[in-house]
């Protein structure tokens, strides 16, 4: 029923509570979210605008894509069920005669590999009426950076053969496999739209990679906002960045925090957010 921890285990082998010290401080609350400049924001930005999708998870950092006020996600069971736990839900309405909802299933790129190969064979082979998502940060982001087939390196850092991930889907008979920047909202909106219309099985491929990866060398900036042009809407906070917030009814960007992916930016409708500067990460 639990999972061991520290406290568990000291009960049960020596017989003692654990002390609890109050410290009578009221403390900030920090949900967990996506860091700034994460490559999973624009995927879920641009989901989450449309209530007839339904958004089957899978375990890893886009797990937060459930957070409020993203909340596109709607289920997160075991790795690999993002793509066989959508399939189910898929056949479901299409048995109860639910003609009003599109399933997205999501993993991650390490996942994909994972747990998700068998599930992209089911949803062809069982002929789901879903779309396959694979968020491709580049990386096993969640549980510390290890490497994955993907990526081109063994665990140990040696260079290894990388297998790309659309020759998968393409080897499996997705045929039209559309290969994505979640972080351009623009082009990311194109992809949903044309993974929706397509008449061929088709599947979703958001690639950037994590920001936290030191080998690459990112582009990175920082945001800020023109006070006189911003409305106070609050449409740049839908898309939950942590640099975000509000001050004296307008938004602020917190430079400590920002990365400069103008996500935020390409929301705001009054283009009263900009990129300043550039700096080529080492």
């Amino acid at each position: 029923m639990y999972e061991l921890n520290p406290e568990i285990v000291r009960r049960g082998v020596f017989g003692t509570e654990p002390e609890v010290a109050s410290l009578a401080l009221d403390m900030v609350p920090r949900p967990p979210a996506l860091c700034p400049g994460c490559p999973h924001r624009g995927f879920f930005h641009v989901l989450s605008k449309r209530k007839d999708f339904v958004i089957s998870g899978d375990i890893g950092c886009y797990t937060l894509g459930y957070a409020a006020p993203l909340s596109a996600m709607d289920t997160c069971a075991c790795m690999g069920g993002g793509f066989s736990l959508g399939m189910g839900m898929a056949k479901a309405f299409a048995q109860q005669g639910i003609t009003d909802k599109k399933v997205f299933g999501v993993v991650g790129d390490s996942t994909f590999f994972h747990s998700g190969l068998t599930g992209a064979v089911e949803i062809l082979y069982n002929k789901g009426n879903m779309i396959p998502c694979v968020l491709d940060n580049s990386i096993t982001g969640m549980t510390g950076h290890q490497d994955n087939p993907g990526t081109g390196f063994t665990l140990e850092g040696e260079i290894a053969n990388k297998i790309a991930i659309e020759d998968v889907l393409k080897g499996f008979g997705y045929q039209n496999v559309i290969i994505v920047d979640p972080q351009d909202l623009k082009a990311m909106q194109k992809a949903v739209d044309d993974a929706l219309n397509s008449t061929v099985p088709a599947a979703i491929i958001a690639r950037r990679p994590c920001l936290l990866i030191k080998r690459i060398k990112h582009d990175v900036g920082k945001c800020v906002v023109d006070r006189d042009k911003c409305r106070g809407c609050k449409m740049c906070l839908k898309v939950a960045c942590p640099a975000l917030h509000m001050e004296n009814g307008k938004t602020e960007i917190d430079q400590t925090l920002c990365a400069g992916c103008q996500v935020c930016a390409q929301a705001c409708p009054f283009g009263a957010i900009s990129r300043i500067g550039e700096q080529k990460g080492e």
